[in-house]
């Protein structure tokens, strides 16, 4: 109704009470015939609607009612009873004005009054205790929609000056004499006591709509009429309390009649045109009285929530212990529930209204207090621990996909197809209200299939053909392989579904393979996709494995089952990851093997943790239970004697579900200049662009200790930098050394430090790094850096830290390098392949050849050596020299370093000179470094190509040193000529190219069998009639060697002679061969000679018979190894027992 007419109704009723006679017109000549005053009262019983208001107005102008007030009124009430929507209770309104403007107070609205009063009052609770309970619940029932029209109705009459208070209804004279003894007047009656108190506190009488609240609210214990209170709150909230309600989210099971929407006076709209009706006094007194009973709402949902708490531990206990559901438990529990719901639901609608705040419902207990030893059910969010803490369910993000992203096969599949399956839902629904993943989008109105279309299904498996197909189906399934396969199957077995389908469908999925483990996620995936529409499936699939289950454990002693209990427990596992089986029934599997702490279950235990227990304790609705089951597990782990083995399966499947907290890692926050300066060493730096960060890190600002600070930091720790690029981190260290000497000298001294310390802590977790700070060492040599004494210093020193005297022994066990740790060996091995192929002459040599011993002594003081370590070794020596072997020996190895001792260490006057005059190479060595250190910045800052010309230099510097040594001179030279830079620079660039192309255009060549015979060279013959004189001694001297190389182009062989050094390596083992195979041609050749000419004397021998020497059965020719032609009887061959050796 609009708010200026609804104020100018209650302006003309409130003149009706003043005794104004005049407001309503009534015609003169009024109707009394019974047809249409009977009509009227009829139609004020059942037609009172928007649309027949202006009809209502006309009949009371117009008829003439005095005869028939008792009927109007008692009618007028059951109309009013009867009233649902707003637009009805405001012509409603309008009717009751017209009737109360006509008659007035004391011949209408007075009985009237009465009349809503009693329907409004709370019942009598005598009557209702002698009530059974359903007939009590239904008769509440039915007094709460009753009276939630005529609260409204009430109310609106209030506003529009129709009611005022209790104190003007008066009691109808036909209702003097009621046939209950005026039982029903009593309501009324004491709300006129009550009224006539707040008067007597107040001066003025109570409204009648807040008289009403007080007699509903007053003795409402249970908080019944909290629905009432709802609907009063919502129509009302400008009107009469004078406040704009906050928005409220509506919850599951709030009431049905909520849903409506207010119209009139409580829309949020009207209170930005008219102020409210009801005075801010008025709107006080009614808010005290709402805020009043919502505390004692608040109280009553708390101890509730905490009943149901209670409650629900309590039955999950008994779930556990059993195994199995109880039905009038739960039927019980979800009464409860459902009327939680809704008393939250109604409650926070009136909190919103009122501006209060809710109770928090939270458990403060955060888990199951039945008991220590037991494992309590919550199913509230609320109890779920942090998602961040630990690993999450699943281990990546295909195996979320697998597990979650499951296809609905009703988008695929006709829905004709499904319904078979789907009939019997509801008789399979678990009755725990179990949380499935799916829930079936069809309707119950739909679920049902005609008749026949059940007969055709039921007998479709008859058919052969179809029966075929679910042969062939099924004898897919030990072939499925992949998410993609297994929806695949799905689909496809929809299109056979029947009732005999599903039967042989959850047989073929029991029998799985032996051994084919793989196949249970992938079968767990089909059960969870079908029986969104065939619950069948997933119930005979979790029965059988749970019968199963329990005779297992009936037989506890059989050992050869073992591996049918690990499948059993495998696929209840992967079933439950799918969300299909119910709680209670993998936690009774939990319990069972609780109690009974045997290797078996222990084993048992560890496959359920391990393939199941992060998806139980991660998950929402079974986190708290899992928490106490694991709690549990350790207690009893630690209280009963276990042999090791099975304390290490429990252990392992405790860490799988739930690792041990361990402290994020925090990101260090880094200025920008420290960040470029990384990004451009650890992350950009390649061989290619060395030059390029080398005048980056140039151009920084090295005026500022910060940036000297974070260079420092880069430079000393190699480790940080990829091992293939050490290397390139010294060629920029010796670059910068020119610029910044004294910060490479620190780097320096900052990196043996490092060393030194990581021989003072030997600890494992930093021998990664030792290494690339010895590979670091061997590169900082090799670009001239450091001299060859910081090398060998350091390797004396990592081998000698620690043992007695500086020499390691066999009987003296150093806590820094014990006899099983091999690592000062692989770091000396690390060094040595690095820098020892500059140390192949002068003073340096004799060094190398010194430490050589002494490595090899201390080698064979280590236990023996693993295969890694003796590769290693060997890979070092290959580098030193190709002859170098390793020594195997503890006494040998002794020995040669004894002589090295001795050699190294002489005290004669040449021993001294020589000493002198390393002294004064290791001077001049040292003159050398700093004289090339401009050379090596400028090379390094031109082209990366210097990494080949350092070791070249280190030659020529290693031969001035002996040429120094042997001739015992100061060799003054002078400066070279200076080339250009840039031809140098396009000479590299050039060769680069070349050397590119070469390797390119071989790269695809396919490479064949070398098996081409060598070519046959003549040799010159003798002279004739003389033989050809050996002399075993070596070859005359001779400048080259001759050799012939065989190359191929196209499809023809080439030969082309080549000469070879006399000296090198391959003439000289090729001149040894001949030479062998010269001297075995000429043993054999004098044996032969010598055996005829034995022959030749036993023949001439006198005295000799034939008793005396009988013939000799070897020179005889075998008649059995004669060939096939004419000479059938060949000669025996040579054999060496015929010799002499004597």
């Amino acid at each position: 109704m609009d708010p200026s007419k609804k104020r100018a109704l209650r302006e003309n009723n409130l003149k009706v009470w003043a005794g104004a006679t005049d407001i309503f017109p009534v015609k003169q000549n009024q109707d009394s015939s019974l047809k249409k005053n009977t009509a009227f009262i009829k139609r004020l019983r059942t037609a009172i609607s928007a649309p027949n208001v202006s009809l209502f107005l006309t009949e009371v102008a117009g008829l003439s009612l005095y005869k028939y007030m008792a009927e109007i009124i008692s009618s007028l009430y059951e109309g009013l009873q009867k009233l649902k929507t707003p637009a009805d209770i405001a012509a409603s309104v309008q009717v009751v004005s017209a009737l109360h403007q006509r008659f007035g107070p004391a011949e209408f609205t007075g009985y009237l009054g009465w009349y809503i009063g009693r329907g409004l009052s709370t019942p009598d609770k005598s009557q209702l205790k002698a009530l059974a309970p359903d007939v009590k619940e239904r008769e509440e029932k039915d007094r709460l929609a009753r009276q939630r029209g005529l609260l409204r109705v009430a109310t609106e009459l209030w506003l529009a000056g129709v009611l005022r208070s209790l104190e003007d209804v008066v009691r109808p004279e036909s209702e003097t004499k009621d046939k209950d003894g005026g039982k029903a007047s009593e309501p009324t009656a004491k709300a006129k006591a009550a009224a006539n108190a707040a008067k007597s506190q107040t001066g003025e009488s109570d409204p009648f709509p807040l008289e009403v609240l007080k007699d509903l609210l007053g003795h409402d214990r249970d908080h019944v009429n909290l629905p009432l209170v709802v609907i009063f709150v919502k129509s009302f909230a400008w009107d009469v309390l004078g406040i704009v309600p906050r928005g409220s989210d509506r919850r599951p099971g709030a009431d049905d009649h909520d849903d409506v929407k207010i119209e009139g006076s409580s829309e949020p709209d009207a209170s930005t045109k008219e102020p409210p009706l009801a005075s801010p006094e008025l709107a006080i007194r009614f808010k005290n009285v709402l805020a009043r009973y919502f505390e004692d709402v608040k109280a009553h949902i708390v101890r509730d929530q905490k009943t149901l708490t209670a409650q629900n531990r309590r039955n999950a206990e008994a779930y556990v212990r059993s195994g199995e559901i109880f039905d009038d438990r739960q039927a019980n529990f979800e009464k409860q529930t459902k009327a939680q719901d809704k008393l939250i639901s109604n409650a926070q609608v009136l909190a919103d209204m009122l501006g209060e705040d809710m109770p928090d419902l939270r458990d403060k207990d955060e888990g199951p207090t039945v008991g220590e030893n037991s494992i309590g059910l919550v199913k509230a969010g609320d109890y779920l621990k942090g998602q961040n803490d630990g690993p999450g369910i699943w281990e990546d993000e295909e195996e979320r996909r697998f597990y979650e992203n499951l296809i609905d096969v009703k988008d695929r599949v006709p829905t004709i197809l499904l319904e078979d399956g789907k009939k019997k839902k509801q008789e399979n629904e678990d009755p725990a209200g179990k949380k499935q993943d799916s829930k079936s989008p069809v309707e119950e109105s739909t679920s049902a299939p005609t008749s026949t279309d059940v007969e055709d299904l039921n007998v479709a498996i008859a058919n052969k053909s179809v029966g075929a197909q679910v042969d062939g189906l099924l004898a897919r399934l030990p072939d499925l392989h992949g998410k993609d396969s297994v929806d695949q199957f799905a689909i496809d077995f929809c299109f056979v579904n029947s009732k005999a389908s599903r039967n042989r469908l959850v047989k073929a999925l029991l029998d799985v393979p032996k051994g084919r483990v793989d196949l249970l996620p992938l079968y767990s995936r089909i059960t969870a996709i079908l029986s969104k529409y065939m619950p069948d499936i997933s119930s005979a699939m979790i029965t059988h494995l749970d019968d199963e289950f329990r005779s297992l454990q009936r037989r506890k002693s059989k050992d050869f089952l073992g591996a049918v209990r690990l499948q059993n427990i495998r696929y209840f596992a992967e079933l439950t990851k799918f969300g299909i089986v119910p709680e209670h029934v993998i936690f009774h599997c939990f319990k069972v093997c609780l109690d009974d702490l045997t290797r078996m279950n222990i084993e048992i235990l560890g496959q359920l943790m391990e393939n199941c227990g992060r998806f139980l304790l991660r998950s929402q609705d079974t986190s708290p239970r899992m928490t106490s089951f694991l709690e549990t597990l350790q207690r009893k782990k630690g209280a009963q004697h276990l042999d090791p083995r099975e304390k290490l399966i429990i252990e392992n499947a405790i860490y799988h579900v739930n690792p041990p907290e361990r402290p994020a890692i925090e990101q260090k926050e880094r200025t920008p200049m420290e960040l470029f300066i990384q990004k451009i060493i650890y992350d950009d730096l390649t061989k290619r662009n060395v030059d390029k960060v080398t005048k980056q890190i140039r151009k920084l600002h090295w005026e500022e200790q910060e940036v000297v600070s974070i260079l420092e930091k880069v430079f000393t720790r190699p480790w940080k930098v990829r091992y293939n690029n050490i290397h390139l981190l010294a060629v920029i260290l010796g670059s910068i050394h020119r610029y910044h000497p004294q910060f490479a000298i620190t780097c320096v001294d900052d990196l043996l430090e490092t060393i030194f310390e990581g021989l003072e802590k030997n600890d494992v977790k930093f021998n990664q790094r030792r290494i690339a700070q010895g590979k670091y060492l061997g590169e900082l040599y090799a670009y001239r850096m450091i001299d060859s004494s910081v090398v060998f210093d350091t390797l004396f020193k990592i081998i000698a830290f620690g043992h007695e005297n500086g020499i390691p022994k066999t009987d003296f066990e150093n806590p820094w390098d014990l006899p099983t740790d091999f690592f000062r060996i692989r770091l000396v091995c690390t060094l040595l392949e690095t820098c020892a192929s500059f140390f192949a002459q002068g003073p340096a040599k004799k060094k190398l050849d010194f430490f050589v011993s002494f490595f090899q002594y201390y080698i064979n003081t280590k236990d023996k050596l693993s295969p890694d370590i003796e590769f290693a070794i060997q890979d070092a020596f290959a580098v030193i020299s190709p002859d170098l072997k390793l020594i195997d020996s503890f006494e040998e190895a002794g020995k040669e370093f004894s002589d090295a001792c001795k050699e190294n260490y002489q005290t004669t006057e040449n021993g001294k000179v020589t000493a002198e005059v390393e002294d004064l190479d290791d001077e001049s060595v040292s003159d050398e470094v700093d004289d090339d250190d401009d050379a090596v910045a400028d090379d390094a800052e031109k082209s990366s190509a210097d990494e080949l010309e350092v070791p070249d230099q280190a030659d020529d510097s290693d031969d001035s040193n002996s040429s120094e040594e042997e001739d015992e001179q100061i060799i003054v030279t002078r400066q070279e000529e200076e080339r250009d830079p840039e031809v140098d620079a396009d000479f590299d660039r050039e060769l680069a190219k070349l050397m590119a192309d070469s390797m390119d255009s071989r790269k695809l060549e396919r490479k064949t069998l070398f098996d081409v015979p060598l070519p046959i060279r003549r040799k010159e013959r003798e002279a004739a009639g003389e033989e050809p004189q050996f002399t075993p001694g070596p070859f005359p001297d001779a400048p080259h060697m001759k050799f012939s190389l065989l190359s191929k182009r196209g499809n023809k062989q080439l030969t082309r002679d080549i000469d070879l050094p006399a000296d090198s390596t391959f003439a000289v083992a090729m001149r040894s061969q001949q030479q062998a195979q010269k001297l075995e041609q000429k043993r054999i050749k004098d044996i032969v000679l010598n055996l005829d000419l034995r022959d030749d004397s036993t023949e001439a021998t006198d005295g000799t018979s034939l008793e005396k020497n009988p013939p000799n059965p070897y020179l005889q020719p075998r008649v059995d190894k004669a060939g096939k032609g004419r000479a059938n009887a060949r000669g025996r061959q040579l054999q060496v027992s015929d010799l002499d050796w004597t």
